[in-house]
């Protein structure tokens, strides 16, 4: 193994599959997800070091009044996320196959637009812990799958906790210096200088008096 970046940047788009049911021993309920029919959440990923990077989000959900929030039914609103987390990649440990398994941890701050039914806190700030993987199609290219807790810390295991899982497209961009990653420093050709001695053959160098 070695300390090399794997890329400089990841970004996309995925669809947000909001869990906001109020049934927190079944996280994976699919029947009361909130979701739409376009991408709902932008992502971009830092890369620091040896595995480790930062993520930033901006996410948006509507919520379907014939979903469970909180247990009850006929609620609307819409729920604003930003989250950043701190990320660590297990991609190097697989041989940097296509495979690239990831967990995640970091904070948020959580709006809600709702009405008065809806007994979660109309702004929370998060915890967050969750997991996630990277599919590459090809070395750039790959689709993301991600499931991510987010614990209020304003009512901690209240109402206002919430899962968010998302499935979208992630791009992964190299470093701009168009060598292999992690040769930020490295120069591909070197030009050696200085003066160079030429030498000629002995009667070249008569003629040349001549």
């Amino acid at each position: 193994m070695t300390n090399k970046d794997n890329y400089n940047w990841m970004a996309g788009a995925s669809w947000l599959l909001l869990d906001d049911d109020g049934n927190g021993t079944n996280p994976f309920n699919f029947s009361n997800y909130h979701s739409a029919v376009y991408p709902t959440r932008a992502f971009f990923d830092k890369y620091i070091y040896n595995g480790w990077s930062v993520e930033g989000s901006l996410s948006f959900q509507k919520y379907d009044n014939t979903k469970l929030v909180n247990d009850s039914l006929g609620i609307d609103g819409k729920l604003f996320a930003f989250d950043v987390h701190s990320k660590y990649s297990f991609y190097k440990f697989l041989g940097k196959s296509w495979i690239d398994p990831y967990i995640i941890a970091g904070g948020g701050i959580s709006t809600r637009d709702l009405d008065s039914r809806n007994t979660a806190k109309a702004m929370s700030i998060n915890a967050n812990i969750g997991g996630g993987i990277n599919f590459w199609v090809s070395y750039n290219v790959g689709i993301q799958l991600q499931s991510v807790a987010k614990f209020s810390l304003n009512d901690f295991m209240g109402p206002s906790n919430y899962m968010a899982h998302t499935a979208g497209f992630v791009l992964r961009i190299d470093n701009a210096s168009g060598g292999e990653s992690g040769e930020f420093s490295k120069s591909k050709y070197k030009i050696k200088k200085g003066r160079t001695k030429i030498k000629l053959p002995k009667g070249n160098k008569k003629n040349s008096e001549s």
